[in-house]
């Protein structure tokens, strides 16, 4: 696209105004500098409006941005899954350390709700 818009002889500045794209947007997709736009949309956006601003077929350089991203991309690797041993907890013991406790504050709960009740009752 570089060489296209020099052989038009429009300046990147002109390039931005017309297409409303920043001019540092601009200058990294002539260096295929993809990281320096925020999100690939952003990119193919850029890629098919400024293309067709100096007269190339935009969706064509959009397919081409996609086939080298494709290449650059890092597969991730595949590792086979192995399965965790699971351990039981035993609900028991937990019951043991805590006591009777929690049950016996439930039944004084209980307990005091009704006597509330009947005292306002009364």
């Amino acid at each position: 696209m570089r060489t296209e818009r020099e052989r038009q002889e429009i300046t990147l500045q002109e390039v931005s105004e017309a297409v409303n794209i920043k001019k540092k947007y601009l200058e990294a997709i002539e260096k295929d500098a993809y990281e320096a736009i925020p999100g690939t949309v952003f990119v193919k956006g850029f890629i098919r409006n400024y293309g067709n601003f100096l007269g190339l077929n935009g969706p064509a350089l959009v397919k081409t941005y996609k086939a080298s991203v494709e290449v650059r991309t890092p597969r991730p690797e595949v590792r086979t899954v192995v399965p965790v041993k699971k351990t039981k907890i035993m609900t028991k013991d937990i019951r043991n350390k805590q006591g009777k406790w929690p049950e016996i504050l439930i039944i004084a709960g209980v307990v005091i709700f009704f006597l509330l009740i009947l005292w306002l009752m009364v």
